[in-house]
Order: structure tokens, then C-alpha cells, then sequence
């Protein structure tokens, strides 16, 4: 397993529109004209569907599911068009990753922290605890016979796993609460509060663990320690945060905030990813200082009216990403992810639960895995390459797909367990027979 070299700046600059200079350094004008206008057909194209089409077959029948867009993805990718240069699609994933990771933290107000639902706090550390330190353990073993890497070498792919494995997701409370609009229960709220809180601890943790693992510079007079490079993450964020928060200050339309945003992520992965430090946790950091300006709560807002589109493609740049492994590898190790985060959960909520109103099933509500997996995933995947990358990879994906659809109607199931849910309400809120 080997460190990838990215040339983010260049490339970014290419698909943005910079100079003649920046773009020869990454591709050809055409051709980045080309990759860029695809790429936004493609949202526009799936947004559509997605929007029209199957947002009322989720909210119908109870799932949640991207393996379309993943399919998608790996026949572009097997494709000879513009989508299967993998290398210029780099900037294009590297600014997903940040609008997510973003995003996570303008939602992390200290306001929204001291108003967390009970027990919301005590789920997610004990997520984080069981569910990631649980399969990281799980995983090294599990890799080690499976690939015949070294243990030693084994921690880093098994911690990402890990990282992918704590963070829940808001998808499947969503689509409940899109389902039943008048269901009013305890079991949501404290679920919605402790997933956004799971998903912002998997996030500093991955970038915690890339700054542990963080190889030597090549011509560096200093080589950092890994405190010293958690430090320079967190300064990055906060340092760009404060900057940033002069820019946005003045932005009072939605377009205006737009277009900051997109600038202020392009600067931050940039500069994280030629740092060699996780975009996903700077734009994370930087966001919880966005979050706390006075126009915090509007980019928040921002962010979350233009997450569906970002999430579609960066499902749809996963498939194009994906390399086939062999069969064997990859069933196991997919398997074991599947099923070992699923035990870890049941174990976690029935911890979480104890000396609590909280029933000891709980953990049956906390299976989705969503864009926050998937982006540690790929940024996982930018970074380093190799056969065990690809084992890796492919792995969270399969977890991501299987857990989005079947966390709607387990947690549907724990409602109706719960008393908080009848099995026969319809979709107006009346009796009916409801799937």
C-alpha cells in the first residue's frame, strides 16, 4: 500500500477556469472542458431522476438505496470516455469530500450542543468506542488472512474501516419522518441528534488516524511528528475559518453564498490535500468556525438545500473509482464488515442503553451508513492505492449499499416495537395499509 500522488492544485484550477499555465499542468483545455460539462449533465440528469422519480419510490416502499449510481459509475468507468481518467477526476471527488465535510461542521453549533436531546451524546461516544475500535480490531485480523499483509501494516486499511463503520447517517430518520409527517416520537429525535454527532467524530478521527500515518515529506527540513500534524490540520481549519468568515460576512443572497462556498472549499482541499491531511476533517473544522459567524445558520442552510446532488455524484465517482478485486477477497471481507458492524451496533446500543429509558434494541435504529462512510472511503482511496486500497474500498461500499437499504424498515421496525409507530399508519397519517 502506497501514498498516491495528486495533483490537486492544478487540476482544480483546470475544472474551475484558471489560468493557461495551471491548466497545462493538469490536462488539456478541451479536455477539461469536457470532463466539467459531463460531469454537470450527469448531476443535472440524476439529480432529475432522483428528485422525480426515485425520492417517491423510497418514501414509498421504505429504502434508501445508491446502488444505482454506483453501477452507473463503474460502466463509465469501464468506459474509454472522458469519466475513465481517474486522475483528473481527483479535484472533482476531492471537492465533494469537502462540501460533506463542510457541511458536517456548520452544523456543529454550540447552541445545537447544548441542546442535544438526553442521551443522544452518550450513543454516539459509545458508537465511536464499540462499533469503530470494535471493527478496526475485527478488521486486522480478518486482512491479514485474507491478503497476507503484515499486521503491522494491516492497522491503517483496518482503522479506516473502522472510521467508515462508526458514522451513521440521518437517512433512514429522514425518510420516516418523510413517510409519517405527523409521527411524533422520543426514538427519532435522540437517533437524528446522535448520528450528526457520530458522523462528526468518524470524520476528526479519519483525519487524526491520515496525520498518524502521514509519510515523510520528500525535501522537508522538519518531518512533523503526528501531534504536530493533528495541530497543523486543526490550525489549517481554524486559521481558513477565520479568514473565510470575513468573506461570507458580507454574502446576504443564496448565490452570493453559493459561490463563496465553492471558493472556500476549493482553498481548504487544496491545501489539505498538498499538505497531505485530510480534506474531510479541515472543511470540517473550518465549518464549525463558519458555523458560529452571523451568517452560520444561512450556509448551513446552503449546504443542506445542495447535499443531494453532491452525494449523487460522489456515488456515482465511487463506481467510477472502483477496481474489481478477486471474488473471493472481496465477499469475505464485505461480509465481515457487514455483519461485524452489525453485531458491534446491537452491542453499542444495548451499552448505550443501560440505566437509561432507552430499550436495549436500540442499536436496531442506527444502521445507516451514509455520505460521511462513503467519503472517507474516497478520500481513502485518492490517497493511497494498492490491492488492499482496493479490497478496502470496495468493502465500505458494499456496507454503504446493503446498510442505506435495509436501515428504513429496521428502524420502521423499532418504532413499531417501541409503540411509537403503527404498523397501519398511511401516508396522510389516517389508517391504511401501509407497507
Amino acid at each position: 500500500m502506497r501514498r498516491r500522488a495528486i495533483p490537486l492544485l492544478p487540476a482544480a484550477a483546470a475544472l474551475l477556469g484558471s489560468s493557461p499555465a495551471a491548466a497545462a499542468g493538469a490536462a488539456a483545455p478541451q479536455q477539461s472542458m469536457l470532463l466539467l460539462l459531463t460531469v454537470l449533465a450527469i448531476i443535472g440528469a440524476g439529480y432529475l431522476l432522483a428528485h422525480f422519480v426515485v425520492a417517491r419510490l423510497q418514501r414509498r416502499f421504505l429504502f434508501v438505496s445508491g446502488a444505482e449510481y454506483l453501477l452507473l459509475g463503474v460502466l463509465l468507468g469501464a468506459s474509454s470516455g472522458v469519466l475513465s481518467d481517474t486522475t483528473a477526476l481527483a479535484p472533482v471527488i476531492a471537492f465533494g469530500t469537502g462540501w460533506i465535510g463542510l457541511r458536517e461542521g456548520t452544523r456543529l453549533r454550540l447552541s445545537w450542543l447544548q441542546g442535544l436531546p438526553r442521551w443522544s451524546a452518550r450513543v454516539a461516544l459509545v458508537e465511536a468506542v464499540v462499533v469503530g475500535g470494535g471493527l478496526t480490531a475485527l478488521s486486522v485480523p480478518v486482512l491479514v488472512s485474507l491478503t497476507g499483509t503484515s499486521a503491522q501494516e494491516a492497522w491503517l486499511p483496518a482503522a479506516v474501516i473502522g472510521c467508515a463503520a462508526a458514522a451513521s447517517s440521518n437517512t433512514a430518520t429522514t425518510l420516516l419522518r418523510a413517510r409519517y409527517p405527523h409521527l411524533a416520537t422520543g426514538t427519532l429525535d435522540t437517533l437524528t441528534h446522535a448520528s450528526r454527532l457520530s458522523e462528526a467524530l468518524s470524520i476528526f478521527a479519519f483525519g487524526v488516524l491520515l496525520c498518524f500515518f502521514h509519510p515523510a515529506v520528500d525535501g522537508a527540513l522538519a518531518h512533523p511528528v503526528p501531534a504536530e500534524w493533528v495541530l497543523l490540520m486543526l490550525g489549517l481549519g481554524v486559521t481558513l475559518g477565520g479568514l473565510f468568515s470575513l468573506l461570507v460576512s458580507s454574502e446576504s443572497t443564496e448565490n452570493h453564498r453559493f459561490m463563496a462556498l465553492v471558493g472556500i472549499i476549493c482553498f481548504a482541499t487544496g491545501a489539505a490535500f498538498f499538505l497531505g491531511l485530510s480534506a474531510l476533517t479541515v472543511n470540517l473544522v473550518l465549518g464549525v468556525v463558519l458555523a458560529h459567524t452571523a451568517r452560520g445558520r444561512d450556509l448551513s442552510d446552503t449546504l443542506g438545500r445542495t447535499v443531494a446532488p453532491v452525494v449523487m455524484l460522489l456515488l456515482l465517482l465511487a463506481g467510477v473509482l472502483w477496481a474489481p478485486v478477486p471474488a473471493l477477497q472481496g465477499v469475505a471481507l464485505a461480509a465481515a464488515v457487514v455483519f461485524g458492524r452489525l453485531a458491534l451496533k446491537l452491542l453499542s446500543g444495548w451499552l448505550a442503553s443501560a440505566g437509561t429509558p432507552l430499550r436495549a434494541d436500540f442499536g436496531r435504529g442506527t444502521l445507516a451508513q451514509g455520505p460521511v462512510a462513503l467519503c472517507i472511503a474516497l478520500s481513502y482511496r485518492l490517497i493511497f492505492d494498492g490491492p488492499v486500497v482496493d479490497l478496502v474500498f470496495t468493502a465500505i461500499l458494499a456496507s454503504v449499499v446493503l446498510n442505506e437499504l435495509l436501515a428504513s424498515r429496521v428502524l420502521k421496525g423499532l418504532l413499531v416495537d417501541a409503540g411509537e409507530l403503527r404498523q397501519d399508519v398511511a401516508l396522510d397519517g389516517g389508517a391504511g395499509g401501509g407497507s
